[in-house]
């Protein structure tokens, strides 16, 4: 028995002590546990209380808007909403099919799409549709109170980026994502700048996500972005797109054209543009000649969606900096500027061009196909002509040749605000005299166009490189407007004396590039590629280009104007790209208030309003004003007169006024002008009394200039005072 009771005793103890262990097991569990509840996992699970027991709501900022540099939008954000629903307080399917049945017909989004949301059973936030603009918004409040479903439907605000001008500046401007956080250019860039900083309203909960019976709201103010004023200048940005576009269908270049404005003086970039260029309210779509290609774009629905990424990426880039060519002929500006600076050579040094030159065994032939014989190194620059290029590059040296080339800023991005520069390829070792060669003449490199831009326009401004860069100031919600990031900084690279003398070389060298009225400084380039992926055996593709500086007096304007592949079959720089610097200037000058030279241009006369006028006063303001009167019938008051009131026309132009009732106009037949010089065209007008609007290259030195079309087809008849446009062009050949 007390063997029996001894064992029953072992047992029990046995028995509490695997229990004993088993809490202290238990205890050792819980202490781990809360260890790492408690400390390890603290800041996690205090968040997760924090979400369980509060909502919060974002407050978003307003992205700053982005201004041209007369304060006009060229970006801006509007209030939008987003729809979304609470799935998990859709009572049952009679709800859920009277939500998706309304959101479907209010937002035009598809009912299925609507129910695929609503089988996340546990979720509160399933968006909808963003963007919703006012109208929907309202409707969409208006279904949710007239059916009590609060909970269950919910808007949320938010901002939808805008761009008015459209497809204005799309190269540079860049655009927003969904998220509206910048992707690409100046909404990149200065993201931080526009986005400010979001707010959040915090509201508490119970731990079923219902409202508490008492309130409680914590509110963090959100802090809109400072808005951006740009250098650009929208009218000389629409200018600039305008003459691109016109150049590029007449041309057809197979990778575009594109163009840069800038002041020579501070690097301000007035206007910049790639055509194609692209709508940016619509960046994913395909636009111009990236459509055509992705249309004419054989391959499986993959393969086109694949290829239809790397068109879009193709087409938001800003080429002006991110692609690199050969700059040609308008690179000789900087291999004169080199030697006239180092002084081993004078403008009135003498090189001899036979039509060709060897180097190492290579020739190297001058683009016009000419002898032009002993020339000075003014000549030389103004007939671009590369043999003797070559001799005043082999004279510099390749030493020098490469510390000045470094320094023009040619050897590295040029430190501008616009994203995406790309890295220049040169030869570093120019100890290879076949490679300074070419590189005197603006071969076997390749540069951006903002390298080159800044580097040419020391020739403008005195001698210094400059920073091309966009952004001009800062505008707080207040409307106060502070000064931005200091572009002010330039060095100088060549000697005030030595730009001067180039720039003056330089004075209406370029007929093609001319403006009526101003002095222009230009230089023409025609490079070949040497280096093109997918090229044609046999085929030859050239860029033409043109930089020109205005007016050459005193330069205001530095322009340069690329045109990638022309495939009309004309391809030198004087003839596709000069033409457009003519057109775009033309506009622009007069714009930006540049006087020009009255000794070199037309006068442009609006005519009055004489009806009703005494005949001898009316023909006294009119032969005033430098036009030439013609009297019709024999009255006393004027009762009709043409051209009509407010019509422009040039000085020397005649108006007629009629003195009778049932006046019978004058015909005039229009003979064939092309061909005809400015002067025998002027003589014939106002022989046949009718007026002129002159286009193209004219000035007062009328020689080799000639008409090349007319508004009014020969053969055609009007009425006497009617104004007939012409449009010249300048004969490059004679000479």
């Amino acid at each position: 028995m007390k063997n029996r009771n001894t064992v029953t005793g072992k047992i029990i103890m046995a028995r509490g002590r695997i229990a004993l262990a088993f809490l202290l097991l238990c205890l050792c569990y819980l202490i781990y546990r809360l260890v790492i509840l408690q400390i390890v996992e603290a800041d996690t699970n205090r968040n997760a209380a924090i979400k369980q027991y509060t909502s919060e709501i974002t407050i978003f900022a307003k992205r700053g808007n982005i201004y041209d540099r007369n304060m006009e939008v060229l970006a801006t954000s509007s209030t939008v909403h987003t729809v979304f629903i609470s799935p998990r307080d859709i009572k049952d399917d009679e709800q859920a099919g009277l939500i998706a049945d309304g959101l479907s017909r209010i937002l035009d989004v598809d009912r299925e799409f609507i129910f695929s949301k609503m089988e996340q059973k546990h979720s509160k936030y399933q968006i909808i549709k963003r963007n919703v603009e006012q109208e929907d918004e309202l409707k969409v409040r208006e279904f949710i109170e007239k059916n009590n479903l609060f909970s269950q439907v919910c808007l949320e605000e938010s901002t939808k980026r805008k761009y008015p001008m459209s497809t204005l500046g799309s190269s540079f401007l860049g655009f927003v994502g969904a998220d509206n956080n910048g992707l690409n250019g100046i909404e990149l860039t200065y993201e931080k700048t526009l986005s400010g900083i979001n707010g959040r309203a915090i509201q508490g909960q119970d731990g079923l996500g219902n409202k508490l019976p008492f309130p409680y709201e914590s509110y963090i103010e959100a802090k809109d972005g400072l808005g951006i004023v740009l250098t650009i200048d929208y009218n000389i940005q629409s200018v600039l797109e305008k003459y691109l576009k016109d150049c590029v269908e007449e041309h057809k270049p197979a990778f575009g054209a594109r163009g840069i404005i800038m002041d020579p003086n501070t690097g301000e970039i007035l206007a910049m543009a790639c055509i194609d260029n692209f709508d940016l309210n619509n960046y994913n779509e395909l636009t111009g000649s990236y459509l055509e290609k992705y249309n004419a774009f054989v391959g499986t629905e993959e393969e086109k969606a694949a290829y239809k990424v790397k068109l879009l990426y193709e087409m938001w880039k800003n080429k002006c900096a991110t692609e690199l060519y050969e700059p040609g002929s308008t690179f000789k500006v900087i291999t004169t500027a080199i030697g006239l600076d180092e002084g081993v050579f004078t403008l009135n040094s003498h090189y001899n061009c036979s039509g060709s030159i060897n180097v190492l065994g290579e020739t190297i032939s001058c683009h016009s196909g000419k002898v032009h014989g002993n020339q000075t190194v003014a000549e030389a620059l103004q007939n671009s002509c590369n043999p003797a290029l070559v001799q005043m590059g082999l004279t510099i040296g390749g030493n020098t040749f490469s510390k000045y080339f470094e320094a023009f800023g040619y050897t590295e991005p040029t430190g501008s605000d616009i994203i995406g520069e790309g890295q220049s390829i040169y030869y570093k070792d120019l100890s290879n005299q076949l490679n300074l060669a070419n590189n005197a003449f603006g071969q076997s490199m390749a540069i951006t166009m903002l390298q080159h831009i800044a580097a040419t326009s020391a020739i403008a401004n005195g001698g210094y490189v400059v920073t091309p860069h966009l952004i001009k100031a800062y505008v707080s919600e207040d409307n106060t407007v502070t000064e931005a990031a200091d572009y002010s900084g330039k060095r100088q690279v060549i000697s005030e004396k030595t730009a001067k003398d180039v720039l003056e070389v330089l004075v209406n060298s370029t007929k093609n590039a001319s403006v009526s009225g101003y002095n222009i400084s230009s230089k023409t380039g025609t490079s070949q590629k040497l280096a093109r992926p997918n090229a044609e055996p046999g085929v030859s593709y050239y860029i033409s280009s043109c930089v020109s500086f205005a007016p050459a007096e005193d330069p205001q304007i530095a322009i340069l104007i690329v045109v990638d592949e022309p495939t009309s079959g004309i391809y030198y720089g004087s003839q596709v790209a000069a033409p457009v610097i003519s057109q775009v200037l033309s506009e622009i000058l007069p714009y930006l208030q540049i006087p020009a030279d009255s000794e070199n241009t037309l006068k442009v006369i609006k005519v009055g309003e004489y009806k009703g006028a005494e005949v001898e006063q009316a023909k006294y303001t009119i032969e005033k004003l430098g036009l030439n009167c013609v009297i019709k019938g024999n009255g006393a008051t004027v009762i009709d007169q043409f051209p009509r009131v407010g019509t422009s026309v040039t000085e020397g132009g005649t108006v007629i006024l009629y003195t009778e009732p049932n006046y019978t106009p004058e015909s005039i037949r229009i003979r064939d002008l092309t061909d005809m010089t400015p002067e025998q065209v002027f003589s014939w007008a106002k022989e046949n009394k009718l007026n002129l609007s002159v286009e193209g290259i004219f000035n007062k030195n009328y020689r080799n200039c000639f008409a090349v079309s007319q508004s009014v087809a020969p053969g055609e008849t009007v009425n006497a005072g009617t104004v007939i446009t012409v449009t010249f062009i300048y004969n490059e050949e004679i000479q």
